[in-house]
């Protein structure tokens, strides 16, 4: 056989060693995009009923109880690897711990739909940190992303929109770009390395080493405040946050991943903040102006840029 001549049956080798791409994925993306766009509002309705920093806990010592038997069952490690834990720890604290005690702060302050835009902006965070560690890394696409991302974010937050008299609502924004900071600064710990460990194992330990910080911020508000209210309403959100955004979520993802590329599957996920503010007006009621609707586009638009980066 000529030389030349082995170089399609190469590229078909090459092109049958990719997995398959199923059409259930695209069904499976939007099962985790409507769920964890509705997921918002569910809390905002939730913290009715248990004070912000409860409802964190709740939702912790939940997904623990759910994971483990499930492991367990699965005779799956529930350890990280040794050497792996101590990074795992604070890659927990950042993306999980603050992540959620902020953007809940947040969440009791402001209406759902801008919460979830602006906890959703962390693509757009990480860009600078990045630059300050490792700047040679980054694309003109991501830059450009990040420029777009900015100008929507501060269109987002412009006095039209914002009191920026209410001390109150200055602190709820804030918390949410906290939040949002804290979750690119953990996924950013998280790439800088490889790990052995299986992924369930790096969630279950993340949960778990967040847990019994999340419990000490929560101690003062379950001795001293307001008392929870254990209706059937509040036990079915946290049933959803167990088993839908939780357990469901990243398990589609995990099947995302296996057959689709995560700058991709980044991509359609950056659909989340659109759903939930959609559904969050629909739930709440409020006004969609044109300012808004730009600046959400700015943001979204800006995300999938630096995500295709």
């Amino acid at each position: 056989m000529p030389r030349g001549a082995t170089l399609p049956v190469r590229t078909a080798l090459r092109v049958a060693e990719r997995p398959v791409r199923p059409r259930a994925v695209y069904l499976w993306l939007a099962i985790i995009v409507l769920s964890w766009s509705l997921n918002w509002p569910l809390m905002k309705l939730a913290l009715a009923d248990a004070p912000p920093f409860a409802f964190v806990l709740l939702r912790l010592v939940g997904t623990l109880g759910l994971l483990v038997p499930v492991m367990l069952a699965l005779r799956a490690p529930l350890l990280p690897a040794k050497g792996e834990r101590l990074p795992l720890f604070w890659v927990g604290l950042l993306q999980v711990a603050a992540f959620l005690v902020c953007a809940i702060i947040g969440l009791a302050i402001l209406p759902a739909g801008r919460a979830i835009v602006l906890a959703y902006t962390m693509p757009l965070w990480a860009i600078p940190i990045e630059m300050i560690l490792e700047p040679q890394r980054l694309r003109a696409s991501q830059l450009a992303g990040a420029a777009v991302g900015f100008a929507g974010l501060l269109l987002f937050l412009n006095p039209a929109e914002v009191d920026w008299t209410s001390g109150h609502l200055i602190v709820g924004n804030a918390m949410l770009i906290a939040a949002a900071i804290a979750w690119a600064a953990g996924s950013i710990l998280y790439r800088r390395r490889v790990w052995r460990s299986g992924f369930w194992a790096q969630t279950l330990w993340q949960v778990a080493v967040s847990t019994p910080v999340v419990a000490v911020i929560a101690l003062p508000t379950l001795i001293g405040g307001a008392p929870l209210q254990w209706s059937p309403a509040f036990v079915a959100i946290l049933a959803y946050n167990w088993i839908v955004t939780t357990a469901l979520g990243y398990f589609l993802w995990n099947k995302v991943l296996a057959v689709m590329p995560a700058g991709i599957a980044g991509q359609v996920v950056a659909l989340t903040p659109v759903g939930g503010f959609l559904l969050s007006t629909a739930i709440f009621g409020g006004a969609i102006t044109g300012v808004i609707v730009v600046s959400i586009v700015l943001i979204v638009g800006g995300i999938m840029l630096t995500l295709r980066g």
